[in-house]
């Protein structure tokens, strides 16, 4: 355990790196750490991983931004209800940006972590539905005003 939080944390470093090329190729290998079945995260972890791939979504790289967003889906499957909950409230307050590449990313974020939430909690969906409604209804709205 002590090893992946390390590895985990020597990632998390790279990702802020000013060089593109480390962000991506730190976020790939965070990628293929998700992807083990093997993976557990521990609390703090869990909440500096969301942190960061959440952050990424805002990255000036396409490329890293895309990639922030594939890494949503596993990590779903590999953090505590409370995190899918900050990822799907951090993606709905996105969703009313002003910036149109966030708003784009941020929808196709959300697509994601819903696609991948474990298919054994119901509890999780209903609560993850019962979130995004409201914040959707005022991202529809908000979008519907501003091209009138």
């Amino acid at each position: 355990m002590a090893n992946v939080s390390f590895q985990i944390a020597n990632l998390l470093e790279k990702m802020t790196s000013s060089d593109k090329d480390f962000r991506f190729m730190a976020t790939n290998d965070l990628m293929s750490e998700l992807q083990k079945d093997s993976i557990k995260l521990d609390d703090d972890s869990e909440r500096k991983v969301v942190k960061m791939l959440l952050r990424l979504l805002e990255d000036k790289n396409g490329e890293v931004q895309n990639l922030a967003v594939k890494c949503l889906g596993p990590l779903v499957n590999k953090v505590k209800e409370f995190q899918v909950e900050t990822i799907v409230d951090a993606l709905c307050s996105n969703m009313v940006s002003d910036k149109e590449q966030l708003r784009d990313i941020s929808s196709i974020g959300l697509k994601t972590v819903i696609s991948e939430l474990p298919l054994g909690s119901n509890a999780l969906a209903a609560n993850v539905c019962r979130r995004i409604t409201g914040k959707l209804s005022t991202a529809i709205e908000k979008v519907y005003w501003t091209c009138f």
